[in-house]
């Protein structure tokens, strides 16, 4: 096993992810977590994250009123989302702000 990372490295590196995710990525997955046309390449991944998001709500129970789901690292909300439609209470939570708030948003317009 790797040392340890130090609190400054633990601290650059979350801010990495979090202006990659929260800036540079944002237009980009809120393209490929929605119908919009996208690149074959795009469209490659798009069918690889709805085929994995099947195969996790697979695994939950068809009716999920009185469950409580955690989404950590939920970005654009997708299975989150889902789990609520299902009558999960969700607590949907990213690294990125942004994507946060287009889940809210996608929530908000889904499942009033």
């Amino acid at each position: 096993m790797g040392e340890a990372a130090s609190p400054t490295r633990y601290a650059d590196r979350r801010q990495r992810l979090e202006t990659y995710f929260d800036r540079t990525a944002a237009k980009a997955w809120e393209a490929l977590t929605s119908d919009a046309p996208v690149s074959g390449i795009r469209a490659t991944v798009r069918a690889g994250r709805d085929r994995m998001r099947g195969t996790l709500l697979g695994w939950l129970p068809e009716d999920l009123r009185g469950a409580r789901l955690l989404d950590a690292g939920c970005g654009t909300g997708a299975l989150a989302l889902q789990a609520a439609l299902r009558g999960a209470e969700v607590v949907a939570i990213d690294l990125s702000p942004t994507l946060v708030k287009l889940a809210a948003e996608r929530m908000a317009a889904e499942h009033p």
